[in-house]
């Protein structure tokens, strides 16, 4: 049975993942209760967390978990920037004045921005992939759009990247919710959230993954370890099988899942790249729905059929004799220039379909 934490290291170390140095701790236990109290005072002294005093409190931590407790070094840094950041998080609570949603939508927040994450997620980065600026743009995205389900072909680097969005994403959905239950969601008197948005659709989204786990340089056989640790694993599902089986598009999480909300695309398969395109788009959520793809723009087979793509875009998603094989879509591309190999993305966003017809964001107010 898990313990119950008595002090901030013991409640970071739970926090991590780790419970299982909350007994190590408690073995130089007037040392670690004095630390984690001595953490607490600069949280209610409001000590800025770039201090000199809050360096030396962090140095004499790291020491006192590493030689006296026998925490590993790293994990004890882990434990350090989780206490720092619930520190920062009750100090955020204490100091609300406003008493609208400034009190909660304070600033930009999220779980990479974190040490923790960072220094989890840095086994699964492979070179081959490319994926290094991929990861945090597909962050972004998901933060952004609120996507409910998400499909991935081919798991590792970048799924940690969206199964922390959507945990971050339902984190978010509660602080709004909290507001709106106390009577918040404004600003001044201007309401800031909009009323029929359903917040609850966050608390269950989900990432689902296809692989074979057959690829040369895959770390998916990392990508559950490293969930379960960042405490975001009930958010994964991972289905081990060949992403170009016939069947699978019309089978693969139904009826729970009729649209995915964002489908990232990594295959590493160019020469496939439109068939497999054309077999997913009908699972595609029609109201706004993304498709991201990897690697596009600088290789001759990726680039012939997104130059196809991006002409059907410009007539509304259909042919020259005027069929509209996928409705319409917009799509635009991005470049890394530095790279020669794995450099880029397409983004298409569908806007409709031949059953609900041409889809468009509503207007909700007059001005900015």
């Amino acid at each position: 049975m898990e313990e119950e934490a008595r002090n901030a290291l013991e409640a970071a170390s739970i926090a991590i993942g780790c419970p299982w140095y909350v007994g190590m701790l408690r073995e130089s236990g007037e040392k670690v209760d004095a630390s984690s109290s001595e953490l607490a005072a600069f949280a209610r002294s409001q000590t800025d967390g770039e201090s000199s005093q809050l360096d030396d409190w962090c140095a004499s931590a790291m020491t006192l978990m590493v030689e006296d407790c026998g925490v590993s070094e790293r994990d004890a840094g882990a434990i350090i920037d989780e206490a720092l950041k619930a520190v920062k998080r009750s100090h955020r609570v204490e100091t609300k004045t406003h008493g609208d949603a400034r009190d909660v939508i304070r600033n930009t927040h999220g779980g990479i921005f974190n040490p923790t994450f960072l220094d989890s997620i840095e086994p699964l980065y492979d070179l081959h992939m490319g994926a290094e600026n991929m990861g945090p743009l597909l962050y972004t995205l998901a933060r952004f759009s609120k996507p409910k389900n998400i499909l991935e072909i081919g798991a590792g680097y970048t799924s940690i990247f969206l199964l922390q969005a959507l945990e971050d994403n339902a984190e978010e959905g509660r602080r709004y919710s909290h507001m709106i239950s106390d009577g918040k969601a404004m600003i001044g008197d201007v309401p800031w959230v909009v009323k029929d948005y359903e917040f609850d659709r966050l608390t269950h989204s989900t990432l689902h993954i296809v692989d074979n786990c057959a690829h040369e340089h895959t770390t998916a056989h990392r990508v559950d370890e490293i969930a379960q640790r960042l405490g975001c694993r009930d958010r994964l599902c991972v289905h081990v099988t060949d992403a170009f089986a016939s069947e699978l598009p019309s089978t693969l999480a139904i009826p729970e899942v009729p649209y995915f909300d964002m489908l990232w695309i990594d295959l590493g398969a160019a020469h496939r790249i439109a068939g497999f395109f054309d077999a997913w788009w009908s699972r595609v959520n029609p109201e706004g729905g993304l498709v991201i793809v990897h690697s596009t723009l600088t290789n001759a087979l990726s680039r012939q059929w997104l130059e196809d793509m991006r002409h059907l875009a410009k007539n509304g998603g259909r042919d020259i004799d005027g069929t509209s094989p996928y409705g319409g879509f917009t799509t635009m591309s991005f470049l890394e220039p530095h790279k020669m190999f794995q450099n880029s993305c397409s983004i298409f966003q569908k806007r409709g379909d031949a059953l609900s017809g041409d889809w468009t964001e509503r207007i909700l107010t007059k001005y900015p």
